[in-house]
């Protein structure tokens, strides 16, 4: 590791994407590179030096991370732009770069392609469309996204929640921005 003008290690950048594909990338003290090493493999992050003066003025950009006694870490989401000019950064150093997926996949049809906008009417609903759902008959009603659909019936996944998806009938879910009927 090279040292800087002042006589203190670089910091070390983490990042690399979630488990959605979103970067993400946080700073952290070079004196903890053995710790951070571990968090950052757990996480399936990539660890690299902000050697020279682009570097180090972008990891300046970035949040400190945190390290917690579980050996995970806490690593923030960036914007893409910011994430971008480290990975150029990085290439250019000669450091490892980790793998992005590529967000204008072409290679999904039509009907896996998330729907703009919010369903007008109950069969106007698509994969990637905005409800609002119960979860059961003695409980509320919560916003969903349409994960499928088949015929009249939609697998939701709750937006704002971590439970497993459920499947609920079309005519069943409210719509946020119905179009009002003509008679």
């Amino acid at each position: 590791m090279t040292k800087e003008a002042n006589g203190t290690a670089p910091d070390l950048i983490v990042l690399g994407p979630d488990d959605d594909g979103r970067p993400r990338a946080a700073r952290f003290p070079a004196g903890q590179a053995n710790l951070v090493a571990k968090a950052a493999k757990a996480m399936n992050l990539t660890v690299c030096n902000a050697d020279g003066e682009a570097l180090a003025e972008l990891a300046k950009k970035l949040h400190p991370g945190r390290l917690y006694a579980t050996g995970r870490a806490f690593v923030p989401p960036v914007s893409r732009n910011l994430y971008g000019k480290i990975l150029e950064q990085l290439k250019l150093a000669g450091q490892p770069v980790p793998e992005m997926p590529d967000q204008t996949d072409t290679d999904q049809s039509a009907t896996e392609a998330p729907a703009p906008g919010l369903p007008a009417t109950w069969d106007d609903i698509a994969v990637g469309h905005l409800v609002i759902a119960h979860e059961g008959a003695k409980e509320g009603w919560w916003e969903a996204i349409v994960v499928a659909r088949d015929g009249d019936m939609l697998t939701l996944k709750w937006r704002d929640y971590q439970q497993p998806n459920v499947v609920r009938h079309a005519g069943s879910v409210a719509l946020l921005k119905p179009t009002p009927v003509n008679p």
